[in-house]
């Protein structure tokens, strides 16, 4: 980068109150008060991103059979507490818990903790999972269990990796573009800012961003390293990202990941990312990129080899009147596998609508 240009540095470990994390993972239409327990047969086990849902036939007092349909998390939230595509199938018999909608004779509700039919239980945060398989003397995998060793990385371009806060602890995810607000945004940026609805969240029409707004999300990242390229999945990521460490690999038609050229400087990563194509919210939360984006990235390990540094500077003369430079840190974590899921539309639907339209 240019030594005249200006920089900004934002450290992005920013805590937002509650209620923005709250608004985007639950449905106002949900009485938190009016807790239930139910039990049903599945008819439909829809595991698809954006967010999973259930359908459960319910047999009434009255004597008739009412569809209910249960909301959840993410694939990617639910897979940690161990759920997964196969984990319901047609015509199980299910006992659930949640909160029913605030419409006490509409046949919808969020889900807490489900039970199958030989009485195991499944939670959908993975905090609570873990404390219920402690309580049952239960066998607790890997991936739950905090006090497991996990080695520590011998170089960059191996192991799975989660992203935390500057100081270590747990980074909580952004769901707004104010701490983007600093940056210097094209009026055309600003506009899109100000308009902000997380309604318009590309994901709620399929769409997954790539770098740079996927390089700061929570979601695991798996790297894995051969000698003609370092190649990362993440969770819920349609494609894997590939780094070329062969300057000359062949540059194709322009996607949402670019095409990224890498290289050793010591024991830093470096890599320079360009022909990307225009896309919503690609830039951050509300902020799209142009065609003109480019990436430069620098990765390098702590001495433990257990945290992984990230720099990376982003132009974009569409949307930003001078580069950014942003910094965060993943920390290794236990290998487990990523969460793949088909992303559809009428999940989609039912995230954005509550299932009312």
């Amino acid at each position: 980068m240019p030594a005249k240009a200006w920089v900004k540095i934002l450290a992005l470990s920013v805590v937002l109150c509650g209620s923005v994390a709250s608004a985007h993972h639950s449905h106002s239409s949900l009485n938190r008060d009016d807790v239930r327990l139910m039990t049903g047969v599945v008819t439909k086990y829809l595991w698809r991103s954006p967010h999973v849902y259930i359908k459960v036939n319910v047999l009434r007092d009255d004597g008739n059979v009412v569809e209910y349909t249960m909301e959840m998390n993410n694939p990617m939230s639910m897979s940690r507490a161990g759920w997964d595509k196969n984990t319901w199938a047609v015509g199980d018999k299910i006992t659930w818990q949640g909160a029913h909608d605030r419409d006490t004779e509409r046949a919808y509700m969020g889900l807490t903790w489900a039970e199958r039919e030989d009485g195991s239980r499944l939670y959908i945060s993975s905090t609570a999972q873990k404390e219920y398989l402690v309580e049952s003397g239960k066998e607790i995998p890997a991936y739950l269990d905090d006090s497991a060793e996990v080695p520590p990385a011998k170089s960059i371009g191996e192991g799975t990796w989660m992203r935390i806060a500057a100081d270590g602890g747990r980074f909580k995810n952004i769901y707004t573009p104010e701490p983007a607000m600093d940056w210097p945004l094209t009026a055309k940026a600003r506009a899109r800012v100000e308009s902000f609805s997380e309604k318009d969240n590309p994901i709620n029409r399929c769409v997954f961003n790539g770098p740079p707004r996927a390089t700061l999300s929570l979601p695991k990242f798996q790297w894995a390293r051969d000698d003609d390229a370092i190649t990362i999945d993440r969770d819920l990521w349609p494609r894997k990202r590939i780094i070329h460490l062969d300057k000359d690999a062949p540059v194709g038609e322009p996607t949402t990941f670019g095409h990224s050229v890498g290289w050793f400087d010591g024991d830093e990563l470096h890599v320079v990312t360009n022909n990307f194509v225009a896309e919503e919210w690609a830039l951050f939360w509300g902020i799209d990129s142009s065609e003109q984006l480019s990436m430069e990235e620098r990765y390098w390990l702590s001495e433990d080899g257990m945290r992984l540094n990230i720099e990376f500077t982003i132009t974009d003369p569409v949307m930003l009147t001078e580069p950014v430079t942003l910094t965060h840190q993943w920390k290794k974590i236990a290998d487990s596998p990523i969460a793949h899921a088909e992303c559809s539309l009428e999940n989609a639907n039912f995230f954005i609508t509550a299932g009312y339209n």
